[in-house]
């Protein structure tokens, strides 16, 4: 089996550069840095199958919906709904395996959301959990959960929550977020001129950011052992 992994932000794909080349003790994978939002993920997906991946991996951080989950919280996902009503389910074989890979970091397995566009208000996280039943959610795996289904193959998404459910994320933090998934500090900087009440927030989530991705990190050693 070779694995195509798709991560969103150049952070992500960080955590599983210099690992070598197999995923779960003896696939192969390769990763694809598609940037943020689920048209560049649904296209990176298409180019991994085209170049021979027989599976699909959504690898990175994602926002909380249940107020429960809190930042750093491992997830591997059940099953992925879409903003369409779609409802993609993950593959078992793979998702056990990511499973018992980083099981000692407490993962759960939970179903997620992929949104079309950043989800930012509270109030609008909650109530998505409410509706759904699902726990977090993030901008990509849906749409790659969408093009693995069409074309057969199976996919899993393993996901590192960043923000809990009661956090509405200031708009400054997305404004430094560039199309090629990489960090964009001066356009960070001149959205909080704008905005200079997000300032504590902006901190917060900095550190629930810096947080997660040590845990991604952990999780990309296991699943890479």
């Amino acid at each position: 089996m070779r694995i195509g992994i798709i991560t969103a932000l150049a952070a992500e794909a960080r955590t599983l550069t210099g690992r070598g080349n197999r995923l779960l003790g003896h696939a192969e994978f390769k990763l694809a840095l598609a940037g943020p939002g689920p048209r560049r993920a649904e296209a990176a997906a298409r180019q991994l199958l085209a170049e021979g991946c027989d599976a699909l991996l959504s690898f990175g951080l994602a926002g909380g919906l249940d107020v429960g989950l809190r930042p750093g919280s491992l997830l591997v996902a059940s099953a992925v709904y879409t903003a369409g009503g779609e409802r993609y389910a993950c593959d078992e074989v793979l998702s056990a395996a990511l499973m018992r890979a980083v099981q000692e970091q407490g993962a759960i397995a939970a179903p997620l959301y992929g949104a079309e566009s950043p989800l930012f208000a509270a109030i609008d996280k909650q109530a998505l959990h409410q509706s759904l039943g699902v726990i977090a959610v993030d901008m990509e795996s849906a749409a790659i959960a969408r093009v693995a289904h069409a074309h057969g193959q199976p996919y899993a998404a393993l996901r590192c929550v960043v923000d809990p459910a009661d956090f509405s994320v200031p708009r400054a933090a997305l404004a430094g977020m560039g199309e090629d998934g990489r960090s964009r500090a001066l356009a960070t900087a001149l959205a909080l001129l704008a905005h200079p009440l997000e300032l504590p927030a902006l901190i917060r989530l900095a550190l629930w950011y810096g947080g997660a991705l040590r845990v991604l990190r952990g999780a990309a050693a296991a699943i890479c052992a």
